[in-house]
């Protein structure tokens, strides 16, 4: 059974819940979770998570929110760790039937044609934020919650981009793809924790309107600003999609679900 039961106390982990989807997340799954549940939310900037915190504490006040500020992009296991032991140590973990961890967390690379992107560095640092930070956050994330929590959930926050060529984007389509497949592989290996793969679809966030700002080809720019005008989803329309799955299980585990409902 793939849907995740809410009613229970559960404790999850959001990367990049300082703004944008993964704050949204933070947000909407305040109001389904159980009053006695934990909310991990990371990202670089501690100012934004601590709005994030403010506003899920007008949702639900019973919900203990932690916020650790962690710059991703430089990946380190043994600071995953401590942070986990400290995570650990510091909130109640009794009664916890569920731990959900959200890879949210990235970036949008450089905006340019695949011939232009030739600085090794700035590849580097994108896939060591997009990708690497990932899979060490991941294992981490096992290693802890296993003995704390009978069920797991990894949810990977991808994009159309990672399946489909879109011009200028092939940094950023790359990351996610590599992902993408990366989550489908700890699928096969992890029968036991469920795995989704989730495309939000063109979502109104400050990365779409760096797409549409900064693209190095005009008909980029001008394609993604089209959807902007047209048909771009805000953020808790397809968060409210994603929590909606994972409650109902409506999904195999390792699949990957494209939202592009208007």
């Amino acid at each position: 059974m793939n849907s995740i039961d809410f009613t229970s106390k559960a404790i999850v982990f959001i990367t990049g819940a300082s703004r944008g989807i993964g704050r949204t997340i933070a947000i909407e799954i305040s109001r389904k979770l159980e009053q006695n549940s934990i909310l991990i939310l990371l990202a670089r900037s501690k100012t934004g998570l601590e709005e994030t915190k403010t506003q899920i504490a007008e949702v639900d006040k019973s919900i203990t929110v932690e916020t650790i500020a962690v710059d991703l992009s430089k990946p380190d296991i043994n600071e995953y760790n401590d942070i986990f032991k400290k995570v650990l140590s510091s909130v109640d973990t009794k009664d916890i039937k569920t731990a959900i961890f959200f890879h949210n967390a990235a970036h949008i690379g450089t905006i340019k044609k695949t011939t232009d992107l030739i600085d090794l560095e700035v590849w580097r640092e994108y896939y060591d934020l997009n990708m690497f930070s990932c899979v060490l956050l991941n294992n981490v994330f096992v290693k802890h919650m296993r003995p704390v929590a009978p069920q797991l959930c990894v949810i990977n926050i991808s994009s159309l981009a990672g399946k489909t060529p879109l011009s200028n984007l092939g940094m950023y389509g790359s990351g996610k793809a590599a992902r993408e497949l990366f989550f489908k592989v700890f699928a096969l290996e992890e029968p036991n924790i469920i795995v989704f793969n989730y495309s939000p679809g063109p979502v109104d966030t400050e990365m779409f309107d760096s797409i549409v700002q900064t693209a190095q080809s005009e008909d980029v720019r001008n394609s993604f600003r089209e959807i902007k005008n047209s048909s771009v989803l805000t953020p808790a329309k397809t968060v409210n999609k994603l929590l909606d799955l994972i409650e109902k299980g409506d999904f195999k585990s390792g699949d990957c679900i494209d939202y592009y409902e208007r």
